[in-house]
């Protein structure tokens, strides 16, 4: 890893592409269940693509934006490749790499968002807000069952996420995370609306129906608001599912692939 890149690792061979993974806790090193997380997130993409999962940074300054994480963002891939690149930016990491398209246009070839948009939904924002509070207040476990509790698209999902919570919450929205806390203010006050126009990568956005973090309506006014951006809504998926969806990863490949 040169000086000036973030945490990252890759697998795969051929033509690179560069995944941005969604929010997570961590607490010194990666935990192994976080570990295991992003890689599974690029599982599928090895044998087509060289794929490089880089992190988000480490002791991020208070008030720092999502405009500044784009910026470290864009160092590393200035340091990492010679070439635009291919994005894919998943839930929050999707914030960054639109961020980083409007603001880094030459260093994006193509750009994919997964269950993200150019804002958090209201219902989004409120979620994000009470997490943000409960890890404040040192609730952890309350904290990771509200967070999983908004994933899924069913009651019964939400149940799922909620358990899944308060098993291991440090894993995922840690402990004392003054970073955590840092970006989830920062995507409180993100909102890319008034430059999505100028945005001209072409982009694929892809989210299920019943996102609660951000909503059917927002990726389809995104969509339409970009020059060259088309839509995949997929229809039942909530925020968490749509990621592993096999159609999904098919739909992103043939998207990257296409002349």
């Amino acid at each position: 890893m040169t000086e000036s890149a973030l945490p990252h690792f890759f697998a795969g061979s051929g033509v690179p592409l560069v995944v941005v993974p969604g929010l997570s806790g961590r607490t010194g090193a990666p935990s192994r269940l976080k570990v295991w997380m992003d890689r599974k997130a690029i599982a599928d993409f090895i044998a087509d693509r060289k794929v490089f999962s880089i992190d988000r940074p480490y002791d991020l300054d208070p008030g720092a934006t999502i405009a500044d994480l784009a910026a470290e963002y864009a160092r590393t891939l200035t340091s990492l490749f010679d070439e635009p690149v291919d994005i894919l930016g998943i839930s929050s990491g999707g914030t960054i790499a639109l961020q980083l398209a409007a603001d880094f246009p030459e260093l994006v070839r193509r750009l994919v968002l997964v269950s993200s948009a150019h804002r958090l939904s209201d219902r989004g924002r409120k979620t994000q807000r009470t997490v943000a509070a409960l890890l404040r207040a040192g609730r952890d476990r309350r904290a990771a069952a509200v967070f999983f509790g908004n994933t899924g698209a069913t009651s019964f999902e939400n149940i799922l996420r909620s358990i899944a919570g308060l098993i291991a919450p440090r894993a995922i929205i840690g402990r004392r995370d003054l970073d955590l806390l840092v970006i989830l203010d920062a995507e409180d006050d993100f909102d890319l609306d008034e430059r999505l126009e100028s945005i001209e990568v072409r982009t694929l956005i892809a989210g299920g129906e019943f996102d609660r973090f951000y909503s059917s309506a927002l990726f389809e006014h995104t969509s339409e608001r970009m020059p060259n951006a088309q839509l995949s809504v997929h229809a039942g998926g909530g925020h968490l599912g749509t990621h592993g969806n096999p159609r999904l990863v098919r739909e992103i490949l043939t998207f990257l692939e296409a002349a």
